[in-house]
């Protein structure tokens, strides 16, 4: 049987292969002399750029450098970041309590949101004598009372110089969240008793402030310490400190204190916890001593 062979090439198709089969060698050159048209060109723009950066900008290019190569950071503003800022004296006042007793009381502020001071000692300047010394700590971003209470002077005390010295600065992290859990004291049946209604005594100005103050945190205190806020109106018309006798988690204590002043006029009271929950002694643990934490 005869083979027949069948395509479907055009007359156009048969003329472009004879002319690409004739022509190949041609092509060829062609694509081989672009390449190397462009290989050329892509080399003498890297040549070009190498003398521009290491001969044409080479004093720009050296600038640059020395100034990229030196450290951009603010040693000192660092140094300002990581001290803490100084104490703040914002009032004092003088508060009669008595026939020559007076209360001296000034508000100290520590704007410091990380930093404690452990301990400072203070005093205060009255004319020309000044109340011994006295030790005491604050903690990070607090608004404290400074006290000297009881002193017996003949002389007329107006708003008297605080004296701060010794300042011994502790850097301490996430503060805020620690205080959340531990001072979490519940104050209730606030009541003020002046001298002329509390019956205690006849002969002098005794009156009487008690308050019930419940542990709501899960910490045991040794002797938990409180300020009592004495106000007539908006005005401090008192003041004074207490300590308990322990506060376990949960236990409710009711606190009197007996104050020879006379209190008339006072209808507002305010308290609030005067602790260092920094320091481990102020906390109690099942079968330690005091000073020892669980």
């Amino acid at each position: 049987m005869q083979n027949v062979i069948y395509n479907n090439f055009s007359e156009d198709d048969l003329k472009m292969s004879y002319w690409y089969v004739t022509h190949r060698v041609l092509i060829r050159k062609i694509i081989l002399l672009s390449m190397a048209i462009v290989a050329g060109g892509l080399l003498l723009f890297g040549i070009a750029g190498i003398l521009k950066y290491y001969v044409l900008d080479r004093g720009r290019n050296l600038a640059l450098e020395t100034e990229i190569s030196q450290s951009k950071l603010d040693y000192t503003l660092l140094s300002e970041l990581n001290r803490p800022s100084d104490l703040a004296i914002l009032s004092t006042k003088v508060l009669n309590s008595g026939e020559g007793i007076y209360d001296i009381v000034s508000e100290v502020s520590n704007p410091n949101a990380q930093w404690m001071v452990e301990s400072f000692d203070y005093y205060f300047i009255y004319g020309e004598e000044k109340t011994p010394l006295k030790t005491d700590f604050i903690l990070p971003g607090q608004q404290k009372y400074v006290l000297y209470l009881g002193l017996e002077t003949a002389s007329r005390l107006g708003s008297d110089d605080l004296i701060l010295e010794n300042i011994k600065w502790k850097k301490v992290a996430d503060y805020q969240s620690l205080a959340e859990k531990i001072l979490l004291f519940d104050f209730q049946n606030e009541r003020i008793l002046p001298a002329s209604t509390s019956g205690l005594s006849e002969q002098a100005d005794v009156s009487r402030v008690s308050f019930d103050v419940l542990n709501e945190s899960t910490y045991n205190f040794w002797e938990p310490r409180f300020v009592i806020l004495m106000y007539r109106q908006n005005n401090l018309a008192g003041i004074a400190q207490t300590n308990l006798n322990g506060l376990a988690p949960g236990e409710r204590k009711t606190e009197t204190i007996n104050l020879f002043q006379s209190l008339s006029g006072v209808n507002r009271i305010e308290i609030s916890p005067d602790m260092n929950i920094l320091d481990p002694s102020v906390f109690k643990g099942f079968g330690y001593e005091p000073g020892e934490l669980k």
